[in-house]
């Protein structure tokens, strides 16, 4: 409501007309946005703000306590550098959301009705692949929002309901606790997910990706070969791969340790209980973005970790052991230049060299430098 300052002269004789104007909010407008006035941000409330879940209004709560994120930086140190130290990038981690309130009738059965449907999608299965959105929002004085926050990911952890004693007269509160997956929404694209293929036999996508993966390979004598006096000591030098933390979930889990078992190639044989070497197990290809191996399953270990109403698994923990057997396990980039490599040449072999290339001038080799058939001469580094 805009007044002219013949109107507010005439508010200001008049108690009444005075009254009037603070009621309706025309001296507020006034001196907000009238001429000369410069106009103040709008600031948010530490007591006003409101939080939904999904498509759920949980109501108002009292208090909101968690709303960081812990980056975590890896610390290095270094030998020889004992005055400071590095720092790499680390994990992000966040702290559980706290929501506070006073028992309300209808705010609290809604809160306890959306707890029973996640709940009962725990017990069916489908609870570790549904995702469900928070928002808390921020107000300012007048009820508007300030800034808001979209929580990820998010799953109920904890809920309290209020302490009740006749020995006090405290308002009963109740206290629920979220657990989420962060509220950066331009990071919230997840990372290309690993999976296991046949071209025969199907593949498997993996829910989560390994936590890590080593890469062993010996050279040392590991095997005995044959049987009776004719034993012969062999090398296993063939590069391993093993992938551990790997995490199937939802209601097809057993369907892809069927497939995984399948992978490692068919049961021991005949009655001497021959199990099949290498050459026996299906082909595979590992696959993560744009990593991709060659590989067999060499050993397969799978726990079941959790059961719906039914007893079909619904989470499952894997650990594969994989045998590279053709390609590398890092494939160069197309395009990608060779990395150059420093090689030193033995001072002493240099007269040799030249006689073998047929050189008799050391100093003309080193200037066309094809002559020796790549090899540098002595203090030429390439």
């Amino acid at each position: 409501m805009a007044i002219s300052p013949s109107q507010l002269g005439g508010m200001l004789g008049d108690p009444n007309q005075t009254l009037n104007g603070l009621t309706s909010g025309g001296l507020a407008q006034l001196f907000r946005t009238g001429p000369g006035v410069r106009a103040t941000p709008k600031l948010g409330l530490a007591m006003r703000f409101r939080v939904t879940v999904g498509d759920v209004q949980l109501g108002l709560w009292k208090s909101c306590r968690g709303l960081r994120a812990d980056f975590k930086p890896e610390v290095v140190r270094v030998a020889g550098d004992y005055v400071g130290q590095y720092h790499l990038p680390g994990e992000v981690s966040y702290p559980p959301v706290v929501l506070e309130r006073a028992v309300q009738r209808d705010q609290s059965e809604q809160l306890q009705q959306w707890l029973v449907r996640v709940l009962q999608s725990w017990q069916d299965g489908t609870g570790d692949s549904t995702r469900t959105t928070a928002r808390i929002t921020l107000l300012d004085a007048d009820g508007e929002a300030t800034a808001s926050w979209v929580l990820y990911g998010v799953r109920p952890s904890s809920w309290a309901g209020p302490d009740l004693s006749a020995d006090t007269n405290q308002v009963a509160v109740e206290r629920l606790e979220l657990v989420h997956e962060g509220f950066f929404p331009d990071l919230q694209s997840r990372a290309a997910t690993a999976t296991l293929s046949s071209s025969t036999l199907g593949s498997v996508t993996f829910a989560y990706n390994p936590a890590r993966m080593n890469i062993t390979r010996s050279s040392r004598p590991s095997q005995l070969v044959g049987q009776g006096r004719s034993v012969v000591v062999a090398s296993d030098s063939a590069l391993r791969v093993s992938a551990g933390e790997v995490l199937l979930v939802g209601t097809g889990v057993a369907e892809d340790v069927q497939k995984l078992i399948a992978f490692s190639g068919p049961p021991s044989l005949g009655d001497r209980g021959q199990t099949p070497n290498d050459a026996d197990l299906p082909p595979l290809t590992f696959t993560w973005g744009q990593l991709s191996m060659e590989v067999k399953l060499s050993t397969l270990n799978v726990n079941l970790t959790r059961f719906d109403g039914n007893g079909q698994p619904v989470r499952a923990q894997a650990t594969l052991d994989l045998v590279v057997y053709q390609g590398d396990i890092f494939p160069r980039r197309a395009g990608a230049p060779a990395r150059p490599r420093s090689v030193w040449t033995d001072p002493a072999q240099w007269r040799q060299r030249a006689a073998a290339a047929d050189v008799d001038d050391p100093t003309r080799a080193q200037a066309r430098g094809a002559a020796t058939g790549g090899a540098r001469l002595p203090g030429v580094r390439r």
